[in-house]
């Protein structure tokens, strides 16, 4: 199936394209998190509008939290370090 228009047909005049940033506050918000956070890593998916922690430090299993919100984020790595996944002084990260 081919394409006969649109601005990428042959011979189209160029046309500027506006970039568009999503969700500046929340994005700010995930980098502002991780900045707090040196033993985790914080992210925020765009396409999924979900906030993701990724625990930076050895666990049997990898740990990773994803919550709407960065508060629930927060609540939720209080919640991991306290059930026993940190463990005690071992973690020597660089913040």
């Amino acid at each position: 199936m081919s394409r006969t228009g649109g601005r990428h047909a042959e011979g189209a005049p160029v046309t500027e394209v506006r970039s568009v940033h999503w969700d500046t506050a929340k994005r700010a918000a995930a980098e502002e998190l991780d900045r707090l956070e040196p033993g985790w890593l914080v992210l925020y998916g765009t396409w999924s509008r979900r906030f993701y922690a990724i625990a930076l430090w050895e666990a049997p299993c990898p740990v990773l939290l994803d919550a709407r919100t960065a508060e629930e984020l927060r609540g939720l790595m209080r919640q991991a370090e306290l059930a026993g996944m940190v463990p005690a002084l071992r973690w020597t990260g660089v913040a």
